[in-house]
């Protein structure tokens, strides 16, 4: 079996998905595994071996890649945003990303790595054009998940959730008059913020608020909505995203009410696991809807995490082996 090192570029979400919870899997499949937002030098200097390096693009990191692709050492580079087209409103995010010496140092490192792995179809097509041996590999929850019942409330109130960082302002100014309009006119309804407040924004007549929960599956532990509301504004950065606010969601049995935009059109099935937004004023229809048919929110929630299933640690795994090992 292969020793496998992961360089995550974070110790939030994206270094969970993308480089912890892939190491969990390949763990399982006999190999040995470690990761770290930092690379030790033990594994600088072992030929052996394999690194997948998530979003290198910093320049020490870009030279010591560089260095690694020159020795011949076997690279896999992991990107699953597309940093060419963040959005402005993402002050920092695209400050950073719209440097020309960073997109230099992404496109360099994409061209020397072995493989390359992306979460979407778009992201496949993106990078492709630097380097060839591109594998989609789709997000994944861990297998725990789909067998936990979320600490809903039991009461008469049912609670529409989200959660997320504060990258979503543009993807909140799609819904958030109409959801505010369908709280207001729905009294027996909250609003659950996890991460970020857009509760607040929305300045939602009944709401909770759970500040940022920065390790990952803590935070799969505090979801407790009824239903989840996923809104994505049809901006080209988000083209490329994957439904992870929805698999995980579906994962715990929770409906989402959802934008039809590309990453969720393409995972949730209308009508069976999930309901997609096309217009401003479905939103408050189909939450209406789900809030008053408790039957069929059972049972597009147990539908949800059916699909849910199909896309554990467990199940991916091997497509990691297979993009990671050749």
């Amino acid at each position: 079996m292969t020793e496998i090192f992961g360089w995550a570029a974070d110790n939030a979400g994206c270094g969970y998905y993308r480089i912890e919870l892939p190491m969990q899997g390949l763990d399982a499949l006999g190999h040995t595994t470690s990761h770290s937002t930092r690379m030790p030098e033990a594994i600088r200097r072992n030929p052996d071996v394999t690194i997948i390096g998530q979003r290198v693009c910093d320049p020490r990191p870009t030279q010591n890649w560089q260095d690694l692709a020159k020795e011949g050492r076997h690279l896999v580079y992991e990107i699953d945003d597309d940093l060419f087209n963040v959005d402005h409103r993402s002050i920092k995010a695209h400050a950073y990303y719209a440097r020309a010496d960073v997109r230099d140092n992404i496109r360099r490192n994409i061209e020397v790595a072995t493989a390359v792995t992306v979460t979407t179809q778009p992201l496949a097509d993106l990078v492709s054009q630097w380097n060839p041996n591109v594998h989609l590999v789709p997000n994944a929850v861990p297998d725990w998940l789909t067998d936990r019942q979320p600490p809903q409330r039991d009461d008469d109130t049912l609670t529409i959730g989200w959660g997320g960082s504060a990258t979503h302002d543009m993807d909140w100014d799609q819904a958030d008059q109409q959801i505010r309009r369908f709280l207001q006119r729905n009294p027996h309804t909250e609003l659950h913020c996890i991460g970020n407040n857009y509760a607040a924004r929305l300045k939602a007549p009944r709401a909770r608020f759970t500040p940022w929960v920065a390790d990952v599956e803590d935070f799969l532990r505090t979801i407790d909505y009824h239903i989840g509301v996923a809104p994505l504004r049809p901006h080209v950065f988000n083209q490329s995203k994957s439904a992870l606010k929805a698999l995980e969601a579906g994962a715990l049995g929770i409906p989402v009410v959802a934008s039809a935009v590309r990453p969720y059109e393409d995972y949730i099935q209308h009508g069976v696991t999930g309901l997609l937004v096309r217009r401003d004023h479905e939103w408050a229809r189909h939450l209406r809807t789900l809030t008053e048919d408790p039957a069929m929110r059972a049972e597009m929630g147990a539908a949800a995490r059916e699909q849910a299933r199909q896309y554990t640690i467990t199940r991916t795994a091997p497509l990691w082996e297979k993009a990671i090992l050749g």
